[in-house]
């Protein structure tokens, strides 16, 4: 047998051991922490039993706000008609949303789109009348930190 190889086995011997005695703590960790999910979803799956009829009348409240608020399609045209229609210059319309009078200049133009947070604070707009937009501008703008 070649000296080499019997080195090179030897080596492999002692590393794999001393791999298994670091790993063994961490795997008994392991074991203790997938009973511990394990358990939890248990729990989880009985609350949700027992607590089913409850979240079912809170429930259909939020997903109708969350879905119009994924539903929202404005388009260059809409924002200008919406902005006409409310007697409101770009600036004013601006400040209204919380933009700059810029983007909403760009926007009109049809060069850029808004994001979802704005596409909600437009059709937060829609439903408001002239007099509350009024009141609205009329407030002084959060200050930024």
């Amino acid at each position: 047998m070649d000296i080499k190889q019997a080195l090179y086995d030897e080596i492999r011997r002692l590393a794999r051991k001393e791999i298994k005695a670091a790993l063994a703590p961490m795997q008994e960790t392991i074991g203790a922490l997938k009973k511990q999910v394990a358990e939890q979803k248990r729990q989880i799956a009985v609350l949700g039993k027992c607590c089913a009829p409850a979240v079912a009348e809170a429930a259909p409240a939020a997903p109708k706000a969350a879905a119009a608020d994924k539903r929202v399609r404005i388009n260059a045209a809409g924002i200008q008609r919406l902005r006409n229609k409310l007697g409101l210059t770009q600036s004013e319309f601006a400040k209204a949303i919380g933009v700059a009078m810029h983007t909403v200049s760009v926007w009109e133009q049809g060069r850029r789109v808004p994001r979802q947070t704005q596409k909600v604070r437009i059709c937060a707009l829609r439903n408001m009348g002239k007099r509350e937009i009024k009141k609205l501008l009329a407030q002084p703008a959060p200050a930024e930190k």
